[in-house]
């Protein structure tokens, strides 16, 4: 685990390092923020055991995708945890079948490598409302729904150490570069909406899920790329030619590598503007 904050740790707990965070904050109330894939569970566990964490008071799902609430459910049953989600995806954490059967569809043998969440009683399950407030003892968290890369997307800010969580919502650093995630079905319109709402918090610190930290400018940038993005992608009839298209326009795309992970996510990313378009 690496401290970002006072009492606030990364945890990069999957197998091919620098792709995805989790966040644990040692406060008087324990959280776990995006608990990673479900293949990720035993390295995070193990991460907590260092620290001699032997409970977690929440496990906070920022959404229901795989890549980001995948171990919740078994990480929560092995620390007595409850699990924050959006009210949207509670009953897929509870029973996550219909869930899985969408992941494999849309991320095909990568959803296997992650890994199949696994089920969990519905009364461990809190549904978070926007704007509702936890005391954590040393600091302040508040739940702010974030919909736009997905509906049932929930960022967490802490309000004394002005730290934003906002997931897949302000999109991928890579390189010092941050690049919008945008998979089907997305709302650009939801997505600039929250980026705004995230411009007006008092933020010194942007804890993204891909990957580490970085300076409130993030999302400004995340911002004039999703526009310039979602423009070109009105011109464009294929993943094929919109990716040639981007590559004229935003030459920081060169940056993806094309044999990560982070480059699947970039293509799912071209299919969701485009099908925002109706193409």
């Amino acid at each position: 685990m690496k401290e970002i904050a006072n009492k606030v740790y990364l945890i990069d707990p999957y197998e091919t390092l620098g792709v995805f965070s989790t966040y644990f904050l040692d406060f008087g109330k324990k959280v776990l923020i995006d608990p990673c894939v479900a293949r990720g569970v035993n390295n995070i566990l193990d991460s907590l055991q260092k620290f001699k964490i032997d409970r977690l008071d929440y496990i906070a799902v920022t959404h229901i995708h795989i890549d980001h609430g995948g171990g919740a459910a078994t990480i929560a049953k092995k620390m007595n945890s409850k699990i924050l989600v959006h009210p949207k995806g509670v009953k897929h954490l509870a029973n996550p079948e219909k869930l899985w059967q969408a992941s494999r569809a849309v991320l095909g043998e990568l959803a296997d490598i992650y890994g199949k969440p696994e089920s969990i009683e519905e009364d461990k399950i809190i549904s978070v409302d926007d704007g509702q407030r936890l005391d954590l003892g040393d600091d302040e968290m508040i739940a702010i729904h974030a919909p736009g890369h997905a509906p049932h997307m929930v960022a967490y800010y802490l309000n004394k150490r002005k730290i934003l969580f906002p997931s897949d919502a302000v999109g991928m650093i890579i390189k010092g570069k941050t690049f919008p995630l945008t998979p089907p079905p997305f709302d650009f319109e939801k997505a600039i909406e929250t980026l705004e709402k995230f411009e007006k918090l008092d933020i010194e610190t942007v804890a993204l899920t891909h990957f580490g930290v970085a300076k409130k400018d993030c999302i400004v940038e995340s911002k004039r790329r999703l526009k310039l993005w979602f423009e070109t992608a009105k011109e464009a009839r294929s993943i094929e030619e919109l990716d040639s298209k981007l590559r004229k326009v935003d030459p920081a795309i060169e940056l993806i590598d094309k044999t990560s992970i982070l480059y699947s996510f970039y293509l799912t990313s071209l299919k969701g503007l485009l099908s925002a378009q109706g193409k």
